[in-house]
């Protein structure tokens, strides 16, 4: 690929945030000079390279797209070393190999919403005992990331992921006031791109926003059954909801990726109601089912009507921890919440389909 180095020019100046007569106005040169060397119509003097270098606090080279071939090659290198971590669940891993990326390119946008992302993760699992030095070096990240991007996604993510981690941190001040910070969804693309997309652009961004719509209602339904003020009975009924919203989205029972949550779903109502030995251990049994099918899904594509043709990529599936679904199910299943069912036949049973999985 051609090196750009009017398009560098201004993919630096829009890390920074700023406009063409921001930046003439900070290095003392007219607007139009700016505008001419972003569209590679003229050139900076030789002399001035170091000054737009230290400006945008990269090097000459890197300026110059002297490196540009072998940064990239490390980018990707190091990318598919931290996908792959996150998929194995090695989280600690991928933290250290976003932290190194984050030393060698620390204006890189990709790069420093990657370790932003890893540190946070880090601090949520609480990683080597250390929660709050995580959080806090991803807030810290976060808000000079804020500084340097004027896209829109990008600051938003970055604001989620401060209220986020004042959140975990139990700053709730903190959290509410950054949480407020952002759009309300009715102003984000899956509600907007409705009426703007023409064709299969159309269906393929109703298609998007289906899926995060279908993620969305399905945490706010989980946590809304955690409410203290509800009674069992009625926890079980808002839990019991969600298997039949995807039931209804996915009439062929192509699920994919939703096959974690449905396995986590049916493990909480088993819960529930555990006391009701039938009902519990017919939960079990459809947990451990969903749990299977996540373990062993291949790459393919959806055919329910709605998501006909979206793909399914177990590859890009990531977690935070080594196990699989079913070692996590079963793990679950030694739990108190259990203790009533343990010693029967059919509850042994599940445990050793799990086992054998």
């Amino acid at each position: 690929m051609k090196f750009d180095f009017g398009d560098n020019l201004k993919k630096l100046r829009n890390s920074k945030g700023l406009t063409q007569e921001q930046v003439a106005e900070l290095l003392n040169v007219s607007k139009q000079s700016i505008s001419r060397w972003e569209n590679n119509i003229t050139y900076p003097d030789i002399s001035f390279l170091p000054i737009l270098a230290s400006f945008y606090c990269v090097t000459v080279d890197s300026l110059l797209g002297a490196d540009y071939e072998s940064n990239k090659a490390i980018l990707n290198e190091y990318s598919l070393r931290r996908s792959e971590a996150h998929h194995l669940g090695n989280m600690q891993d991928a933290f250290e190999l976003s932290q190194e990326l984050y030393a060698q390119f620390p204006n890189d946008k990709s790069v420093i919403n990657n370790i932003m992302s890893d540190s946070y993760l880090m601090g949520l699992h609480d990683i080597n005992g250390k929660k709050k030095h995580y959080l806090e070096m991803s807030i810290a990240i976060a808000e000079r990331f804020l500084k340097m991007t004027s896209d829109i996604e990008e600051q938003c993510r970055c604001v989620s992921n401060i209220a986020t981690c004042y959140k975990l941190l139990n700053q709730q001040e903190k959290a509410i006031l950054w949480a407020n910070k952002l759009p309300s969804m009715w102003f984000g693309i899956e509600s907007t791109s409705i009426g703007i997309w023409e064709g299969q652009d159309k269906i393929d961004h109703i298609q998007c926003s289906l899926d995060a719509a279908l993620h969305l209602v399905h945490r706010l339904l989980f946590v809304y059954a955690e409410k203290a003020e509800l009674t069992t009975e009625n926890r079980i009924k808002i839990l019991e909801k969600i298997p039949r919203i995807f039931e209804t989205m996915f009439e062929n029972g192509d699920c994919g990726f939703y096959n974690l949550f449905l396995s986590r779903v049916y493990v909480e109502i088993a819960k529930l109601c555990a006391d009701a030995m039938d009902k519990s251990i017919e939960s079990l049994k459809k947990a451990a089912k969903f749990a299977k099918n996540y373990d062993t899904l291949t790459a393919g594509e959806h055919t329910s009507l709605l998501f006909r043709n979206q793909k399914i990529a177990p590859e890009e599936f990531t977690k935070a921890h080594n196990d699989t679904q079913c070692e996590r199910i079963r793990k679950e299943l030694y739990s108190e919440s259990f203790h009533c069912l343990r010693d029967t036949s059919p509850f042994k049973t599940i445990v050793e389909q799990l086992e054998t999985e």
